[in-house]
């Protein structure tokens, strides 16, 4: 059979495959390889092994161990880094070969990047499924003693005479009936149906969490730059419930600036979208970054930041920043939470439908 079919079948595969002389030279490529390579064939022929994989050195010692003994490894987990610098994980099968002059290696990778990216949705979903649950169950738990705090405070203020302590009952009833509010929002988080969603300006609902942390802001000398897109149609959201969502966002960045600062609130469609494609293919997706210069969050802590009760902050519950997942999601909604690249501070994404 002619060669140029191989030739043609392997270049056709979506699988990166590499061809290693027995001295470790490259001898061939297909384009899945150069793409993931980050170079073109032509300028990776004749190079060695060692120097292709020189980011990726458990690539290059497999490779040694199969040439010494003959026996093939299937889909060993790596990380390749690339000629651009990229860092990929890949699988990686290495199998012996015979060819006419000589032996070799057929190297096969594939890029495990999505695949990743969609474990790490897969395992917020299902942690924002439970914080939704517990949340829930800790509110309703709350609401059986409220009910009966509030039902005193009305005993109280009938027994009582008009005057201040009418003035001091009435709010306890007030208040408590606030709490009650927000604890049926907290039950109702595991159950989104019941949002009513509907388009929204979401530079008013920006401008609103900005406007409560104001006095916060001007005490710790943050300065605010919104760069919002004018061009932006509405989302499709509830409207207490966005607000909720950055009013958190923007109160965790303030809280991170002792030393003041800009806070960064910048708005437009999104392009790209973290782990992935977004929930809603059928839509078009806004963007809003929330960007601060404040001290950042630990590498320590970032795998924790959505879980129920997890905080560093003191006097802090613990129940922000997964509450505030679980209402982004309920808009069918992505929420991303990280370190600035090249300065100093944190970044906060939110991604939502456009209605």
């Amino acid at each position: 059979m002619d060669e140029k079919i191989f030739e043609t079948a392997l270049s056709s595969l979506a699988e990166a495959i590499v061809l290693f002389a027995s001295d470790g030279t490259l001898l061939w490529v297909n384009p899945a390889a150069e793409q993931l390579l980050g170079m073109s064939g032509r300028r990776l022929e004749g190079k060695r092994a060692i120097d292709i994989f020189h980011g990726s050195a458990d690539i290059a010692d497999e490779m040694e161990r199969v040439m010494a003994n003959g026996y093939a490894i299937f889909d060993n987990e790596a990380q390749l880094v690339n000629y651009s610098g990229a860092h990929f994980p890949v699988s990686v099968s290495i199998h012996p070969m015979e060819y006419e002059g000589g032996r070799g290696l057929v190297v096969a990778m594939r890029d495990l990047t999505g695949l990743k990216a969609l474990e790490r949705s897969v395992k917020l979903r299902e942690k924002a499924e439970e914080t939704a649950v517990l949340v829930a169950g800790i509110a309703h738990e709350i609401k059986n003693p409220l009910s009966g705090i509030r039902g005193a405070a009305q005993l109280v203020q009938r027994e009582t005479e008009k005057g201040r302590m009418e003035e001091y009952t009435s709010l306890i009833i007030k208040e408590t009936d606030r709490i009650n509010r927000l604890i049926i929002d907290l039950i109702e988080l595991n159950n989104p149906a019941l949002f009513v969603m509907r388009p929204e300006n979401i530079h008013s609902v920006l401008d609103e969490a900005i406007l409560s942390q104001k006095m916060e802001m001007e005490k710790r000398g943050i300065q605010v730059v919104k760069l919002y897109d004018p061009s932006l149609p509405p989302v499709e959201g509830n409207r207490d419930r966005l607000v909720q969502v950055f009013m958190n966002l923007v109160k965790n960045s303030v809280e991170a600036c002792p030393d003041g600062g800009e806070l960064i609130v910048r708005s437009g469609p999104a392009w790209r979208f973290p782990d992935g494609a977004p929930p809603r293919k059928d839509k078009k997706y806004a963007t809003v970054e929330i960007i601060d210069e404040g001290y950042g969050i630990d590498e320590a802590d970032l795998q924790g930041l959505y879980t129920p009760f997890f905080t560093r902050k003191k006097g802090g519950a613990g129940l922000g920043l997964t509450v505030t997942l679980n209402l982004v999601r309920a808009h069918f909604g992505l929420l991303s939470v990280k370190n600035r690249k090249e300065s100093r501070g944190a970044e906060a994404s939110v991604y939502l439908p456009l209605a």
